[in-house]
């Protein structure tokens, strides 16, 4: 039994650890030795493809005027296309997008029945006729003029290119508070897909905010799943195409202040992390075939195991303290583990989120029955 819950323990640390601490390290430290930001031929000299904007929208009325002037803004040197979803806005959403398309190409399409962003996204791409590059993005992510032209123009360079993601950043961000926090997590996931690009040509996930695939390299979303960039991305990389980080494409939106919302986001990201771990688990086993399966392991595999592994290991470590006798220790480690806990707010924002994911796994087993979403709170204040 000692040695069961030894190994039990160990296996949970160096399974933290190394998706938290080594694998960030080794990744990034890779990345500095081999990577060069690519350079691009101007403008001028290049045939510009057709680009279809696609954009889901439930009740976003606050940030729509906001979103609507980037896009009008956009400087895309191809022909530029929008089209619009409403999954059965009732705030004012429709009314807005409408007096959009009355001066911009643009359609505008609304559900009969609340379908979710991925069946939302199903249907626009299904009810186009012409090819070319699909940029997905949200409501409350902001484009620069040049946005859409640096997405596109990885794939232009390299044809086996199917996907590629902005570069996110957030504004409205606190000294202190979940924001800081939210906004440190994010930047860390940009390093690191950045790096990912580099390295093996398959940045784990895209941001779903902004990004962008050729149309070809698309496979509409199953019903029910919930995360659809992550499916999308996955589902490219499985039929032999590569994705990349384009660091010239940013985008911004206002960080997530609200630790319920930051919760509800990331239980309902957990569900969909094991839809997409059961669906693509030959492109992450064995671990270490390739740079796919090693960083598709390390990055993500891992992550959404660590609440699992965090509840194991503290089991493991908690019997082998009552083996030996120690029945205060266990007492008293309990009690350390909650005064960090109340005292951090880091400790405590990294708990909360791996609580979230813990009930996705378990909502994930009791089954997904639909993938119709709210969206978080807006406040132009905060960006």
């Amino acid at each position: 039994m000692h040695a069961l819950l030894y190994i039990l323990l160990l296996v949970c640390v160096l399974g933290v650890v190394h998706t938290y601490v080594l694998f960030p390290y080794l990744l990034l430290r890779a990345a500095e030795r081999r990577c060069k930001e690519p350079s691009r031929p101007v403008a001028e000299s290049r045939t510009w493809p057709n680009v279809h904007v696609l954009m889901a929208v439930h009740n976003e009325a606050v940030v729509l005027p906001d979103k609507l002037d980037s896009l009008a803004g956009l400087d895309y040197p191809g022909p530029l296309t929008f089209h619009f979803g409403s999954d059965c806005s009732n705030d004012g959403s429709d009314e807005l997008l409408h007096g959009f398309a009355e001066q911009h190409p643009a359609t505008v399409h609304r559900n009969r029945e609340r379908l979710g962003k991925p069946g939302t996204i199903n249907f626009l791409v299904g009810d186009m006729e012409t090819n070319g590059i699909l940029v997905f993005t949200d409501a409350s992510v902001m484009l620069r003029p040049d946005t859409v032209t640096e997405l596109v123009g990885p794939m232009l360079d390299d044809p086996g290119i199917g996907l590629t993601d902005a570069t996110m950043i957030h504004t409205g961000v606190p000294d202190e508070g979940i924001g800081s926090l939210e906004d440190h997590y994010i930047q860390r996931e940009v390093n690191l897909k950045r790096a990912e690009s580099c390295l093996w040509g398959a940045m784990i996930g895209p941001f779903g905010g902004c990004w962008a695939m050729r149309s070809e390299a698309f496979k509409p979303v199953p019903d029910t799943y919930l995360v659809d960039d992550f499916y999308l991305c996955m589902a490219a990389y499985e039929a032999g195409w590569r994705g990349v980080s384009a660091p010239r494409a940013l985008a911004y939106e206002g960080v997530g202040l609200y630790l319920n919302d930051e919760f509800r986001r990331k239980r309902r990201i957990g569900a969909g992390n094991w839809q997409n771990l059961v669906r693509f688990r030959r492109l992450w086993w064995p671990p270490g075939r390739d740079g796919l399966s090693y960083a598709l392991f390390s990055h993500k595999v891992l992550r959404w195991l660590t609440p699992l592994l965090l509840l194991v290991g503290g089991v493991s470590l908690a019997g082998l303290m009552i083996l030996a006798g120690n029945y205060w220790t266990v007492l008293a480690f309990l009690l350390l583990m909650g005064t960090i806990c109340a005292l951090s707010p880091a400790v405590r924002y990294f708990a909360a989120m791996n609580v979230a994911l813990l009930l996705g796994t378990v909502d994930y087993l009791k089954g997904i029955k639909t993938n119709v979403w709210q969206p978080s709170h807006r406040n132009q204040d905060n960006g």
